[in-house]
């Protein structure tokens, strides 16, 4: 018994090492992934697979531990680069872009890859079963189009607070106390925040690589409702309206002054006739 027991010792030890080793949690690869707004437009010609224009988003050629993607809208998303590889592609990119971005906007996210499912985790951290170019282009478009949305959304912050003083004249006062100049540049920003805004991505268009990839369907409305692609597009939506409005109103109030101008110049003059002709036909003859 005593050597039956002293031999049992090390299988005991061996099956507590072994629990201990399949209890041990299972290391998930972790990406980083960054979207950045570049500028206005990107020439992604000869960027893709044996240098065709494909759809968006386009795969960049990229050292094999990388993963990026173009659109042409402006937009790149890069998938496990460090920083010094971020900058060296993004200046690679740099001759492309038409009107860069002065403060390109961003959205960052991490995925685990080799989950059981796609999807999104509590945390907001992005589950992927594997990194398939396919399943990255889904995620670089949600990510491209959360920056877009990012960057929209305060270009129409700007020129709601732009017109803000002459509506706020207009409540308070209940007319414009800025000149015809001002009122001018104000719908000069706007109409421009506007215009440039609707030549945008529409957020709640599906990417295009769901006609060939319709399994991924479920990760792209997982990832939309995730980053509130829809609501905030739609949230856009009622303020480009709300502009639209408001531009029109103050059109409207310039015109309105500029007519009562011409009416009070022509009241003048009618004025400074009446005046003559009463002086020419009365007080002149009774000076003489």
């Amino acid at each position: 018994m005593p050597k039956n027991t002293r031999a049992a010792a090390p299988i005991a030890a061996e099956g507590k090492t072994g629990a201990a080793q399949a209890a041990a949690p299972i290391t998930i690869p972790r990406l980083s992934a960054r979207a950045v707004i570049l500028g206005e437009r990107l020439d992604h010609r000869s960027l893709g697979p044996g240098g065709s224009a494909l759809a968006d988003p386009v795969p960049i050629t990229a050292p094999p531990h990388i993963s990026a993607f173009a659109f042409r809208w402006g937009a790149v998303v890069i998938f496990g680069a460090n920083p010094a590889e971020e900058t060296a592609l993004l200046q690679k990119l740099g001759p492309r872009i038409t009107n860069p971005a002065e403060s390109p906007a961003e959205e960052t996210a991490l995925i685990n890859i080799g989950a059981e499912r796609d999807g999104v985790d509590a945390e907001g951290v992005i589950q992927l079963s594997d990194s398939a170019p396919e399943r990255l282009a889904v995620v670089a478009d949600a990510l491209a189009k959360s920056a877009a949305l990012a960057q929209q959304e305060a270009r129409i912050a700007e020129a709601l607070d732009r017109m803000e003083p002459a509506v706020a004249s207009l409540r308070l006062a209940g007319r414009l106390s800025v000149s015809s100049r001002a009122l001018h540049r104000q719908i000069g920003h706007a109409l421009s925040a506007r215009n440039r805004n609707l030549a945008r991505v529409e957020a709640a268009d599906k990417p295009e690589v769901l006609w060939d990839h319709p399994e991924l369907e479920r990760l792209h409305a997982r990832l939309a409702d995730e980053y509130e692609l829809r609501e905030r597009g739609g949230a856009l939506e009622r303020k480009l309206a709300l502009i639209d409005d408001t531009i029109q109103t103050l059109l409207s109030l310039i015109q309105a002054r500029r007519a009562l101008g011409l009416e009070l110049a022509v009241v003048a003059l009618v004025g400074i006739e009446v005046i003559f002709t009463l002086y020419e036909k009365v007080i002149r003859p009774l000076l003489h």
